[in-house]
């Protein structure tokens, strides 16, 4: 019944080694974190043709370098027993959890792990900078065109955090 309570079963092969998607390296923890987050553009089921998915569209300028991306409007987050989220999703939970992975300096760029895929996939030298365009535009400029980043952000690695949540769970210490 949509918008009733009601708990999450999952079965698992293993246990994953985490799960914060930008952390998870094997195929069990990205499994489970798929249940829980959702990136920007996702794969069709049992293709590799990209659908929208937290970004209800983007379009693609300057010779394939910046990429824009427009949110859908309304999604929330979940919340739980010590933190209700005061806002849906916005620009800034974009950036949180790309710039916590791209910036050594960043954070919460420490917290948990190193953030295997995303430097293994070359993003940190691809990406010249993600900025904020309004609550629901980000913008994404590579320092080249490269035909895999579109597809590469539909990786587990491209869940989208809540940076609310983030800031709530630093402030409890």
């Amino acid at each position: 019944v949509p918008g009733q309570a009601r708990t999450l079963v999952y079965c698992s092969e293993g246990d994953p080694e985490a799960l914060d998607p930008g952390l998870v390296t094997t195929t069990t923890a990205m499994s489970v974190t798929w249940q829980m987050f959702n990136s920007l553009v996702e794969f069709a089921p049992g293709t590799t043709d990209l659908r929208p998915a937290l970004a209800e569209s983007w379009a693609v300028s300057d010779g394939g370098r910046t990429y824009d991306f427009l949110l859908r409007e309304g999604v929330r987050f979940h919340a739980n027993a010590r933190f209700t989220p005061s806002r849906p999703l916005e620009a800034e939970d974009v950036l949180f959890s790309f710039l916590r992975q791209w910036q050594p300096d960043h954070p919460y760029h420490r917290v948990g792990g190193d953030f295997a895929y995303f430097r293994d996939l070359g993003l940190a030298g691809l990406i010249e900078g993600i900025e904020r365009l309004d609550a629901r535009r980000v913008r994404f400029r590579l320092k080249e065109p490269d035909a895999t980043f579109l597809p590469n952000l539909a990786q587990a690695f491209g869940g989208i955090l809540s940076a609310e949540y983030a800031d709530h769970l630093m402030r409890q210490g």
